[in-house]
């Protein structure tokens, strides 16, 4: 899904990425996570651009937050943004 992305921020307090090599890396610890739940609910969509709220969670915590996430004409993911808060 991010092979195009040269933006990737899990959070605006964590490091951005922009190479498919640290994206993947990233992936590796969320990949091990204990994922009890995950939800997806798509707010707006406008051209390439879509919105979308999320709700992870985890045997000892619960996130919510907003994925902003651009595409390019070919529908891949070239700016993925997110917006997190513990609940």
């Amino acid at each position: 899904m991010f092979k195009n992305a040269t933006y990737y921020q899990e959070t605006p307090f964590l490091e951005l990425y922009t190479t498919f090599e640290q994206i993947a890396n990233e992936w590796q610890h969320i990949k091990n996570q204990d994922i009890k739940n995950i939800e997806f609910k798509i707010l707006a969509i406008d051209n390439n651009v879509a919105i979308v709220e999320w709700l992870f969670e985890r045997d000892v915590t619960t996130f919510d937050g907003i994925y902003e996430i651009k595409f390019n004409d070919n529908m891949e993911c070239i700016y993925f943004k997110s917006w997190e808060m513990e609940k």
